[in-house]
């Protein structure tokens, strides 16, 4: 029963990732690629404020080193692993919600924000990405690495 229920629940995850694929399609068909088999994408909120852009991902788990944030011609993509730490002998599932391995999330960007004033903190497993409005024309995109605090 253990077994049926998985992969009842790995065939969800399938149709889920096959649903945002063609939702990020609608709006960048060149810039946004399908999710790496193996890989799992955690939840997270994308919301505006009046300063900002605010990104707000569900990572519990994750050690701070094995996270990075690239932004990339208006892409921001959010890589990490989670791994499972486990140093036992053996041991029986009898439920496995869990995701190990590596992630990938990517999010575009709107246009008008300040690339160079992103910051990222990593609190109580979560990952919040602030991005700054601009207040003038944007600049030139260029690839841009953000560190977690």
């Amino acid at each position: 029963m253990f077994k049926e229920t998985e992969n009842l629940f790995k065939e969800m995850r399938k149709l889920q990732i096959e649903a945002e694929q063609h939702f990020f399609d609608l709006f960048l068909p060149s810039k946004v690629q399908p999710l790496a088999e193996g890989k799992w994408q955690p939840i997270a909120d994308f919301y505006e404020t009046d300063e900002a852009w605010v990104i707000k991902m569900e990572i519990a788990g994750i050690h701070k080193e094995d996270l990075s944030v690239t932004i990339n011609e208006g892409i921001m993509t959010i890589r990490g692993v989670r791994r499972d730490d486990f140093k036992g002998r053996w041991r029986t599932y009898y439920l496995t919600e869990i995701n190990y391995n590596k992630f990938e999330r990517s999010f575009p960007l709107p246009e008008g924000i300040d690339e160079e004033s992103v910051s990222a903190e990593y609190k109580d497993g979560f990952l919040i990405i602030t991005i700054r409005k601009l207040a003038s024309p944007p600049v030139p995109e260029k690839r841009i690495t953000i560190q977690i605090k």
